[in-house]
């Protein structure tokens, strides 16, 4: 709560000396209006002296009223990095408000729902951003960062409860012959196809036991499957579809002008999985970076068995 622990909160007492504070807040929000100079700061400021002055006037409705828009400032401190156009015009609507004729509790009601409308600005910008910031912006699947970040948490969530998580790397066989081939558009075509049939291969499976999987863009044509809570047979399962489902489909290339330049052309996908080993007694960065070295291993231990084909380690 923003105000004077000294200031009582019984109406009737000191009531002239308390209009006279609220009356200089009052012209306090106007002079600095008519500045048109207003921080972030002197609104707070402003915010605690108008909130010293009503206390003392009105009944513990107002206190608790005071107590919720006391939390709307403190989530919107939080968000107001983003949108200064909002922050001005919030800044410029709660002066407005303050200096207006209406009563205490609607100058409340109507601060609480311009911060309110603000703070859902702000919301929506956090979840673009983040998602911005975890995703591939070449095929949608998760990035590298966000990779990293989840499997530290997976890991640590599966040490705790004791459960199986696996790990799978997934690498597109002879890429860099297909791009020599084809060119680089095209080859960022097929990545995106690539990722989409992960994609959708880990939803069908995700979608029948309920638990969230995480594919992700490793790294160039190599792209990576966190896979929570699930043993040995399922995580062969998911390899294998998402295998069977990337060599099953057929590229089609055409010019810009929608002419067919190539057809029947097939990618093929090396899969290596790996489990958490409970037994492992280092610290978790070192047991992620052993998981993903044995998933890795397992991956390449595939190619060398002939491609296009699933191990789990």
């Amino acid at each position: 709560m923003i105000f004077d622990p000294g200031t009582t909160g019984h109406a009737g007492v000191g009531q002239n000396t308390n209009r006279h504070r609220l009356e200089q807040v009052m012209h306090q929000a106007l002079d600095i209006a008519e500045r048109a100079v207003f921080s972030k700061k002197e609104l707070l400021d402003l915010m605690k002296a108008c909130n010293t002055a009503f206390v003392s006037m009105c009944h513990k409705e107002l206190s608790d009223a005071l107590n919720d828009l006391d939390e709307f400032a403190k989530e919107f401190k939080s968000l107001c990095l983003s949108r200064q156009d909002n922050i001005q015009a919030l800044e410029k609507e709660t002066l407005e408000t303050v200096a207006s004729d209406l009563g205490i509790r609607d100058k409340i009601r109507q601060v609480k729902i311009r911060f309110r409308h603000t703070i859902e600005q702000f919301q929506a910008d956090v979840v673009k951003l983040d998602h911005m910031n975890n995703t591939d912006h070449l095929t949608g699947v998760f990035n590298r960062r966000f990779f990293d970040r989840q499997l530290a948490l997976e890991l640590d969530q599966a040490l705790k409860e004791k459960t199986w998580l696996h790990l799978l790397m997934v690498d597109i066989d002879d890429f860099k012959r297909f791009n020599d081939t084809y060119g680089h558009q095209i080859g960022d075509q097929a990545l995106k196809t690539v990722a989409k049939h992960i994609q959708t291969a880990c939803q069908a499976e995700a979608e029948k036991i309920g638990i969230p999987f995480f594919p992700t863009r490793y790294g160039g044509e190599e792209f990576a499957v966190i896979l929570p809570a699930v043993e040995p047979g399922l995580a062969e399962t998911i390899a294998e579809a998402i295998r069977k489902k990337i060599h099953q489909y057929t590229f089609v290339i055409r010019t810009s002008d929608g002419t067919i330049k190539h057809k029947g052309l097939n990618l093929s996908v090396s899969v290596g999985g790996a489990a958490l080993d409970h037994g492992e007694t280092s610290d978790l960065a070192s047991r992620c970076d052993t998981l993903m070295k044995q998933a890795d291993a397992a991956m390449y231990a595939a190619k060398r068995a002939g491609k296009n084909r699933v191990k789990i380690g």
